[in-house]
């Protein structure tokens, strides 16, 4: 949801973490590499003409499929 709310904007892994987790959740940056792995598969077998895009070093962000 908050990919889809937000198209194009970058969210690093720690942001997602605090986002989706919250503060006090003992998940790690690991779990955001899961879950992103996760929603590329379900978008990709959707046939949907977004993608999830890492920048590495930054974060990752949905973006229109070129």
């Amino acid at each position: 949801e908050l990919f889809a709310l937000n198209p194009g904007i970058c969210f690093s892994a720690g942001a997602l973490l605090e986002r989706i987790w919250g503060l006090d959740s003992d998940a790690e940056e690991g779990s955001v590499w899961v879950y992103i792995s996760y929603l590329r598969k379900k978008l990709a077998k959707l046939g949907a003409s977004v993608e999830i895009h890492s920048r590495r070093g930054v974060g990752y962000s949905l973006e229109v499929k070129k």
